[in-house]
């Protein structure tokens, strides 16, 4: 059967390999990801229109929303999912997919309404100004009202096919989307769409590549459904086994901390626009947008190299193979580290092309992004230890421990952080409260983790004793 196969992956590979075989498609799906989100901001910054530019820097906190609902469900299913199959109880884990799958579509739906409905009252909310209101409302209407539901699903579904050992066909499901997001841009913006219209163009590439991405997936779960836990039917959503608690218990942190970005994200965009002139406040903005997409490079392969690994280390962890586990988590933090160091290194000697990349033409806004580059940057060998501790508790199904890095990194101290830092030294001030709060959680995350595969180590091994 497939999903023997799948599941070597686990349980027989080489730690090197398996490492190599569930991480390097789920980086190359991240890097896709990346440029596809890139692809709208580098088309725009082309215009030199620094409202247009702003405009999708402010709209980003309401569309992570979609990828909050994602993880709740994504994150939260696969971790359960990749346990059922460690403890064989296949059964259960089709039910989770079910599970997931509908509830994201139900979440999905009920988004787009109260979007639809508080349109006007969001946008000002998250930064909007009456300069920037028409190009947020435009994209938010199709990318998020229209296309919540397809955007949420494709991620979900690259969760789900993740965890019975698909890192190879979720990254290409992913992947497809990114690439006809690349190819779809130009066409909408530059060509279908008359001048003027270029941020509709951006937003009718983005869903229809959404679009396609969702149909791969559903493609491929039905040609799969017979030899796997795959399922679309809504008679396979089971209420039984606690299912929906463990579920959304264990995606709740995942989603909160994609929320909470969000709400970092709005406060910032709020304090930096409140920190400088009325004629700065779309450069100020377009550079912190940019700063953040280049920033956001780093973040996401740290978060690809890390999440290949939790179907493995939650695999692991439900087969009582603490040995296998523990290698598996020691490989994913020294090469998510590593590479945080390389990038920071690389942001660090081309700062100033790199903002230019996004939005030349605009001397105000990359002087600005260039700044805020320069700080932000700090935050990312931090944030590799961080997501890297907390995909082991997500993997292993501990929600405490998972719930507190996320509320700490952000929410807790950063957006005090950067109130207090704004007060005193301006604008700056609020990107420094990033690595700040990165380094504390840091203290924390290790404080947690260690105590956690000490006792787990025990008692495996009193399990071990007593079958023996």
């Amino acid at each position: 059967m497939e999903q023997n196969s799948k599941t070597k992956i686990f349980e027989d590979y080489p730690i090197g390999k398996a490492f190599i075989s569930l991480v390097t498609p789920t980086i190359i799906s991240q890097v896709i990801m990346i440029i596809y989100n890139y692809a709208d901001a580098w088309f725009l910054g082309r215009t030199e229109n620094a409202d247009a530019v702003a405009a999708l820097a402010v709209v980003m906190p309401v569309f992570i929303i979609l990828n909050a609902i994602a993880c709740l469900f994504g994150i939260g299913g696969s971790s359960l999912i990749a346990r059922c199959l460690g403890r064989k109880e296949p059964n259960k884990a089709k039910a989770v997919f079910a599970f997931s799958i509908w509830g994201s579509i139900i979440s999905a739906i009920i988004y787009s309404i109260i979007i639809l409905v508080f349109a006007k009252s969001i946008i000002y909310l998250v930064g909007g100004t009456d300069a920037t209101y028409k190009y947020i409302y435009n994209y938010a209407l199709i990318t998020i009202v229209i296309g919540s539901i397809p955007t949420i699903l494709n991620n979900v579904f690259g969760h789900l096919v993740r965890s019975v050992g698909g890192a190879k066909e979720a990254s290409i499901g992913m992947g497809l989307g990114g690439v006809l997001n690349i190819i779809l841009d130009p066409l909408f913006m530059f060509v279908l769409l008359p001048a003027g219209y270029e941020i509709v163009g951006a937003a009718l590439a983005t869903m229809l590549s959404n679009v396609a991405s969702c149909i791969f997936f559903i493609i491929y779960v039905l040609k799969h459904k017979e030899i796997t836990v795959f399922t679309l039917n809504p008679k396979d959503v089971s209420f039984k086994y606690s299912i929906p608690k463990e579920v959304l218990f264990i995606g709740f942190p995942a989603a909160l901390s994609t929320a909470l970005a969000m709400v970092s994200n709005i406060v910032a965009n709020k304090l930096v626009i409140n920190a400088v002139s009325e004629t700065l406040q779309s450069p100020v903005v377009g550079g912190l947008g940019a700063a953040k997409r280049i920033n956001t490079l780093a973040f996401n392969i740290c978060m690809g190299i890390t999440q290949g690994m939790l179907p493995f280390i939650a695999y692991n962890y439900a087969a009582k193979n603490s040995k296998r586990m523990n290698k598996g988590i020691i490989y994913m933090f020294v090469v998510a580290v590593g590479f945080s160091l390389v990038a920071i290194t690389f942001f660090q000697i081309f700062t100033k092309q790199l903002v230019t990349f996004f939005v030349p033409g605009q001397p105000d806004t990359i002087r600005y992004g260039v700044d805020f580059l320069h700080i932000i940057e700090v935050a990312v060998p931090l944030c590799s230890i961080c997501f890297a501790t907390n995909t082991v508790f997500q993997a292993t199904g501990k929600k405490f421990e998972s719930f507190i890095l996320s509320i700490l990194r952000k929410g807790v101290l950063d957006i005090p952080l950067m109130y207090i830092l704004c007060n005193k030294i301006g604008e700056l001030g609020v990107l420094w409260a990033t690595p700040i709060a990165e380094a504390l959680s840091v203290f924390v995350a290790i404080g947690l983790l260690i105590p956690f595969l000490i006792r787990n180590a025990k008692k495996n091994k009193k399990t071990l004793e007593f079958e023996i």
